[in-house]
């Protein structure tokens, strides 16, 4: 009797050992936002296969994952949008895509600072032709880390101008709390974090005509980082080898 009570205090330590690391979020971070400019492929393919980025091929990601992009007409109005592109631009260089898509150093307004890589939203018409030469910052996205769950998921928002808007409509599939950013204005900054975390789906941006920019909507950049692999050993791992030690010591100390 006492030998299993000591087994179950000790799976009870592993248990919660494991909540403990799911829980808590790693000192170290690695980002999820290419260093290379391109387009994220995702359920639309790519406009130009040249500059395709494959984020669930580890050669390109060594965090593989998956990119869908859903409708997002939101308002019913004129013009009517699609699913929206995705791309990883740095605002220091000029680049051109299929379709119309080109990026110059300045934007029209969603202007994040030179050198830095952020994923950037590209809002497509129905009919799948661009809005504003890709101008226009908007997309509903779901991110799916293909089996891996990661203990945390900080969100690094850029030019929230929309209140209420851009948010995380869910994560791991449940809607039941959406997370709504409170920081807004003109080049406004801020970082969101969640836990736990296997998919998320993500609205960025918001399009006009009733948005608070009538004519071009409110665009949103986003830079996604998770916790760097092997920083954070599981608790409930180093209990369960512990368990596994001590079962071994009492067989040695039979032996003599």
């Amino acid at each position: 009797m006492k030998k299993a009570t000591f087994t179950a205090k000790l799976l009870a330590a592993a248990t919660l050992g494991f909540s403990v690391f799911t829980l808590a979020p790693a000192a170290n971070a690695t980002s999820l936002v290419p260093t290379t400019e391109g387009e994220i492929q995702t359920n639309l393919g790519c406009s130009d296969s040249a500059q395709c980025i494959d984020t669930t091929n580890p050669a390109q990601s060594p965090f593989t994952y998956s990119v869908t992009s859903l409708g997002y007409d939101t308002d019913g109005l004129n013009p009517e949008f699609g699913p929206s592109r995705l791309f990883v631009d740095n605002r220091s260089t000029e680049n051109s895509y299929g379709l119309g898509i080109s990026f110059g150093t300045t934007d029209a307004g969603t202007n994040p600072s030179g050198g830095e890589f952020w994923l950037r939203p590209v809002a497509m018409l129905a009919n799948g032709l661009t809005f504003e030469n890709g101008q226009l910052e908007v997309g509903k996205f779901s991110f799916d880390f293909l089996g891996k769950t990661v203990a945390s998921v900080t969100l690094d928002l850029f030019d929230i101008e929309d209140v209420g808007f851009t948010q995380v409509l869910s994560v791991n599939g449940e809607t039941s709390q959406a997370i709504v950013p409170t920081v807004i204005g003109n080049g406004s900054r801020q970082k969101v974090t969640f836990y736990n975390v296997n998919s998320f789906e993500l609205q960025l941006g918001k399009p006009g005509p009733n948005s608070v920019f009538s004519n071009t909507g409110d665009g949103v950049a986003v830079g996604i980082t998770v916790p760097e692999p092997g920083t954070v050993v599981s608790l409930g791992v180093l209990a369960v080898a512990g368990m596994f030690g001590l079962r071994k010591g009492k067989k040695a100390l039979r032996a003599n």
